[in-house]
């Protein structure tokens, strides 16, 4: 029973992730673009976040997305911070460094 409850929270949880990224990428896109700026690494194309709450329908075998060069502006943008990495399957190509490191780095320069 207390599996069951755990499931369903943490589906609850992936989908109010999903509905943050959208509102985020169509209304905030300040905040996404200063987020994106921390953001390190790069797409291991593991697919897991293709699979978060739901598979997507453009997923198609080997990891492939069948719309990728026009997909969704929340999937251009993923992960938009560290909270998108939470659920994932497979450990992310992305990470996001600490801000104050950003200004570190540039007051060097």
């Amino acid at each position: 029973m207390l599996k069951g409850v755990a499931y369903i929270l943490r589906k609850l949880d992936e989908g109010w992730g999903k509905l943050r990224r959208f509102y985020l990428v169509n209304y905030r896109e300040d905040h996404v673009q200063r987020h994106l700026t921390l953001r390190r690494g790069e797409c291991r194309r593991c697919g897991s976040c293709c699979r978060l709450m739901f598979r997507c329908p453009h997923l198609m075998g080997e990891n492939q997305c069948n719309i990728y060069t026009c997909r969704y502006k929340q999937c251009i943008a993923f992960p938009i911070d560290d909270r998108d990495l939470k659920y994932l399957r497979h450990t992310c190509g992305h990470h996001f460094v600490n801000p104050r490191e950003v200004e570190k780095a540039e007051a060097v320069r």
